[in-house]
């Protein structure tokens, strides 16, 4: 999990087949001048959003979106599409499901032994619940892609409409708000 964007920048240049160098070729700067952004000295402003998205496509990571999850405390999920999942996939993403909910019940275990939770333990059980449901959410969308008879069923998810969960389980029953 990415917790500042120096550190998102830093994670898709390790990505980038070039490294921090060939990231700065691609974006037309120099590494000085990647630098000066990057640390905002010399008078330099940090990069554009734009450049912050362009370094996530050149990367093909998605640590932007992790870190403007994070920041506001959501949770990124990929999304399956129908015509790369198939029974043998849901398998693999149940089983990942179900080894997050272990690597979970073991962590609650460890952290309960001593009747007391600490902050390491605390984050360690936080990032393993994200974990988690990552897995359950993906298993759930990839099943629905792989047997709906359009994409409206995953669409129920990627609700757009902000509000609580029972207004947006609402919107997905049909059900109306007023």
């Amino acid at each position: 999990m990415v917790d500042n964007i120096k550190k998102a920048v830093s994670a898709m240049c390790k990505a980038h087949p070039g490294g921090r160098l060939g990231m700065a070729a691609d974006l037309g700067m120099s590494i000085d001048t990647f630098h000066n952004h990057l640390y905002e000295k010399c008078g330099s402003r940090f990069f554009t959003l734009k450049e912050l998205e362009r370094m996530e496509d050149l990367s093909g990571v998605s640590m932007l979106a992790e870190y403007a999850a994070a920041r506001v405390g959501k949770l990124l999920v990929d999304v399956p599409k129908p015509e790369n999942i198939d029974n043998v996939d849901l398998y693999a993403l149940d089983m990942q499901a179900n080894a997050a909910k272990g690597q979970l019940a073991q962590a609650q275990i460890e952290a309960a032994a001593d009747g007391v939770i600490d902050r390491h333990e605390s984050k360690k059980l936080m990032n393993l619940l994200k974990k988690t449901v990552r897995h359950q959410i993906q298993g759930v969308m990839g099943f629905m892609a792989l047997y709906s008879v359009s994409d409206q069923a995953v669409e129920v998810f990627m609700s757009t409409r902000k509000g609580d969960a029972p207004s947006v389980q609402l919107e997905a029953s049909g059900a109306s708000f007023q």
